[in-house]
């Protein structure tokens, strides 16, 4: 899930990033011809062929909305060229000023991109049609004075506010300005180098398609500015100092979710992971010395190490829940989320052994001049308060406490922080303490016998510039990693005390708000406390009822139609809805939860703490009972208007976490919606169905969903893998039994004048098949296509005749065999690649093609032994060996040699046996030198 804003303009950057990047890996060979003997210049006219093709697709290159000024400015540029060459040519002379505007569309946006890689060149302005001029009109400035923001930068504009406000929504139009951006960051005054930063993070990073791989390993470099390779420490105090503020501009402005997404396609993740790990360690042990900035902003280690905190928290998605995705060995993890070790194992990996593509690239590209990112080694162990907190965060956090409190300097950091978390309640004294030895929690002592009043109206304020002296020096000035060990005892105090004692509900919230704005960091350790707790299900629920909590009836009802209707627009009805006469109810670490999202602000100063916030609730909503999401979505809408199609989608996705006959009715309409409602055969007369009607046209509108859209953002909540694989096995063989039925053949071998021929059927079949191993590659990987083969197809190929009450003919029995064939074949495909040394796929330890296929392969060869009874129809089980192995033998043929000999023999006779005299002979050739004299043997 992208977050509660789509952003289309990133996300199309970073395809006319990337894409020419994995061009030019194949480009990149041409002093080298390949194993086929095609030379890079024929791959490069193959290019220009293929991107001249793209003007028969003009509906697909219609721009989105937010880039039809790029793709104007584009087709304009081309214009200039074309115009100055004919007017050069005919010896005329006109002001550029007045030359001919023209239309662009994603085509110009492609080809510029790649015209910026050296791809092509600007030839390609000349190519018919692909100027399409308009009215003549004023040319953009933009284009005659080459981005004149970015040319007055470059004759030494001193950065000044408003300049740098255009830069940053203006992308850099080349590299040139990335270096001098680069060694501002690095060696400008504390102005120039959060200036800098905070460029290179706007326009440059987020639509900057022309430089974009090179603003990301810029930014992975300046959050290692020459770090030294021992552990940090206070002993480096000054160092960090000396770089707080373009640290705190840098990590400041990398809070939203496109950014997340763009390291991650780059693969920088790992490399930005192990440069946050030494900013957390050492921020969170400096003392809390604020600096004031020109722009009247101050900086202190509590908001660099907030910044850092967070953003490695949500890199590495440490608040999902784990237990879901870990079943057992068959049908398990679907998807883990991605942890700190695992992350610093693929870097430490990648740097050592020195394979990874990434670094192939940037080490032979003479145009990148800043991959020069630090290549020691980075290991959990070197950071110990990080690694404290990182194997705390793997236990149950709550079971911990009673040891934690006996600590005195823990003690006396809550004490402290409960002097913020109490301030607008009362000026009494407030402490952590001990709690008796039938409890393992800690609580609250009241010296005071006042009590404190609910109040149920005003906005929370949460604000410490009415603060006076006195509370400002009682506030607690320790590093943040002590502040942060401490906040799970004061959250675990007041929330007993608001359940059972002094503390309000609304006096609860203030005191979190406060809490997080004095140290944002402390809203990890909320979130991993109240995961903990609403997990454990010993709170009781309280009511909604708007005195004592916000009330969510207002929404209510106008929530749950839309959830409705976005469900039965996929063909997913639900009977199940809330109650309409309860009151409705969340458990108290949930409702406080909640309590605190609804009064941030949407804006960019909580950009970072809205972030970890929102990443929770999608998780919470993972595996939140069904009526429960409900609740907190209709909470949420009220209070969070831009979330309200994020939070639409939430609750639409928390039916399918434990109910399987809405991921069944989900699966039925992927295949409806891809195949069409009537016909397969006339499926091509139509436009509603293949991928526009699986995925639709557009993903401008959230919640305007195609089936397809909800699958991939709710697979991975998927909690029965074994019974997703059987379903999309039994669709194909459903569908394809659809397909056999249209024939109506006179006879077995004679075809009626004007039917589906039966390579058109078997095309048909190989479609349904590619989809159904789509979607089971999507949702489970690995796991899940080995579960297919090892349970699902075998069960399958033996049983389903047995399970059919009416007789089936020949053609649907062959067709089907076909179906499962293709099924297993395309998904092993899609996971663990068709040739060897392919890498594996990376949510598992090591490759598991070979012992798949070479079970699957024994298990054929014990069925046309004897060995195992076969009860399904023979024609079906004829094709599924027949097209399996012969998909292997074309197209696979390093599957083959892990299989034992014994089997291929027996597999090899029984083809001969059918008349498949070249396919036994085949798979034998493919077995290696010990299957040779079995291949000799086969032609005597």
């Amino acid at each position: 899930m992208a977050g509660p804003v789509p952003y289309i303009e990133s996300r199309l950057s970073m395809l006319l990033s990337i894409v020419p990047l994995s061009i030019s890996l194949l480009l990149r060979e041409e002093s080298n011809p390949t194993s086929e003997g095609i030379s890079a210049s024929s791959r490069k006219q193959s290019l220009v062929a293929c991107l001249q093709s793209l003007t028969q697709f003009s509906r697909l290159l219609h721009p989105p909305e937010p880039v039809v000024c790029a793709a104007n400015d584009a087709a304009t540029k081309a214009a200039i060229v074309v115009t100055d060459f004919n007017m050069a040519s005919s010896n005329q002379m006109m002001h550029r000023k007045y030359l001919t505007k023209a239309v662009g569309n994603l085509l110009h946006l492609v080809v510029e991109s790649c015209i910026a890689r050296d791809l092509i060149d600007t030839s390609a302005y000349f190519w018919p049609g692909y100027v399409i001029p308009c009215n003549v009109a004023k040319v953009p400035n933009s284009l005659l004075s080459e981005d004149c923001p970015w040319l007055n930068f470059m004759q030494g504009a001193p950065l000044a506010v408003s300049l740098q406000n255009v830069l940053i929504n203006i992308p850099a139009p080349s590299v040139t300005e990335l270096k001098k951006l680069n060694h501002l960051a690095l060696h400008g005054s504390d102005e120039e180098r959060s200036a800098a930063a905070k460029i290179l993070c706007g326009a440059s990073l987020a639509r900057g398609w022309r430089v974009q791989e090179h603003v990301v390993h810029i930014i992975v470099r300046l959050l290692s500015p020459q770090l030294t390779l021992r552990s940090p420490g206070i002993g480096n105090a000054n160092f960090y100092l000396s770089h707080m503020n373009m640290l705190a501009a840098l990590l400041s402005c990398l809070s939203h979710n496109y950014i997340i997404q763009i390291l991650s396609l780059y693969g920088l993740v790992p490399d930005v992971v192990a440069a946050l790990i030494p900013l957390c360690e050492a921020f969170g042990l400096l003392p809390p010395l604020s600096i004031s900035q020109s722009t009247g902003e101050e900086v202190s280690p509590y908001s660099v190490f907030s910044f850092a905190f967070l953003f490695l928290l949500r890199l590495c998605k440490y608040y999902g829940p784990d237990k879901e995705f870990y079943a057992s060995s068959c049908g398990g993890p679907v998807r883990p989320d991605l942890k700190l070790d695992f992350l610093l194992l693929m870097r430490n990996s990648r740097i050592q052994k020195n394979t990874a593509l990434s670094n192939k690239y940037y080490a032979n590209n003479v145009a990148d001049p800043f991959h020069d990112l630090r290549c020691h080694l980075v290991y959990v162990d070197s950071f110990p308060k990080l690694r404290a907190w990182y194997f705390e965060n793997q236990v149950y956090l709550t079971s911990n406490l009673s040891d934690e409190c006996n600590g005195n300097r823990k003690r006396e950091v809550a004490n402290k922080i409960l002097i913020l978390v109490c301030r607008n309640m009362n000026k009494d004294e407030w402490s952590v303490s001990s709690s008796s030895s039938n409890s393992s929690s800690s609580k609250i002592t009241h010296r005071s016998s006042s009590t404190f009043c609910s109040s149920t109206s005003g906005s929370i304020s949460g604000s410490f510039e009415s603060m006076s002296g006195d509370e400002i020096q009682g506030l607690p000035h320790y590093p943040a990693w002590e502040l942060l060990e401490a906040v799970p005892l004061v959250l675990d105090a007041i929330l007993n005390a608001c359940a059972y004692g002094p503390i309000s509900s609304r006096d609860l919230t203030i005191g979190l708000r406060d809490l997080v704005e004095f140290l944002p960091a402390s809203i990890a350790a909320i979130i991993r406390y109240f995961k903990a707790e609403i997990t454990r299900g010993a709170w009781n629920c309280v009511p909604l009822n708007g005195i004592d909590w916000p009330s969510p009836a207002e929404a209510l009802d106008s929530f749950h139609l839309e959830v409705k209707e976005v469900l039965e627009r996929v063909s997913i009805h639900i009977q199940n809805w809330y109650p309409q006469d309860l009151q409705p109810m969340l458990p108290l670490p949930l409702a406080a939860f909640l309590s605190l999202s609804i009064t941030f602000k949407l804006d960019k100063k909580s950009e970072y703490t809205r972030g970890v916030i929102g990443q929770a609730i999608e998780n919470y909503s993972r595996y939140c009972p069904w009526p429960i999401m409900l609740t907190v979505g209709a909470l949420l809408i009220q209070k969070a208007r831009r979330w309200h199609d994020f939070v639409v989608f939430l609750g639409a996705r928390s039916h399918f976490t434990n109910d399987k006959d809405s991921v069944h009715q989900l699966l039925c309409s992927c295949f409806k919606s891809f195949l069409g409602p009537g016909s397969l055969v006339s499926k091509f007369t139509t436009s509603s169905n293949g991928v526009v009607g699986l995925l639709g046209e557009s993903v401008c509108d959230r919640l305007a969903m195609h089936p397809g859209i909800l699958f991939l953002n709710t697979c991975h909540v998927f909690r029965a893998p074994r019974y997703f694989s059987e379903v999309i096995c039994k669709l194909v063989v459903d569908w394809t039994s659809k397909l056999a039925g249209e024939w109506n053949s006179g006879g077995p071998t004679q075809l009626k004048f004007g039917q589906t021929s039966l390579a058109t059927a078997l095309c048909e079949v190989r479609r349904v098949a590619i989809l159904g191993a789509s979607l089971l590659c999507m949702a489970g990987r690995s796991p899940l296509v080995q579960y297919l083969f090892e349970e699902t197809a075998p069960t399958f190929l033996l049983s389903m005749h047995e399970e059919r009450s009416k007789p089936t003919t020949w053609i649907s029995s062959m067709l089907e065999g076909y179906a499962i064939s293709y099924l297993l074949f395309f998904s092993a495909a899609i996971v663990w690649g068709v040739r060897a040394g392919t890498a594996p796929d990376k949510y598992r330890s090591s490759d598991m093609s070979p012992y798949a296929i070479k079970n699957h392969l024994g298990f054929i060869a014990n069925v046309v032994e004897g060995n195992i009874v076969l009860r399904s129809n023979p024609d079906m089980w004829k094709a599924h060996v027949s097209s399996f192995v012969g998909l292997i033998v074309r197209f696979a043929p390093s599957w083959v040699p892990s299989t034992k000999l014994d089997a291929l023999k027996k597999i090899s006779d029984r083809l001969r046996g059918w008349h498949e005299y070249e396919l036994a002979l085949s798979l034998l050739e493919l077995g290696g030198i010990s299957a040779i004299e079995a291949a000799l043997e086969s032609l005597s």
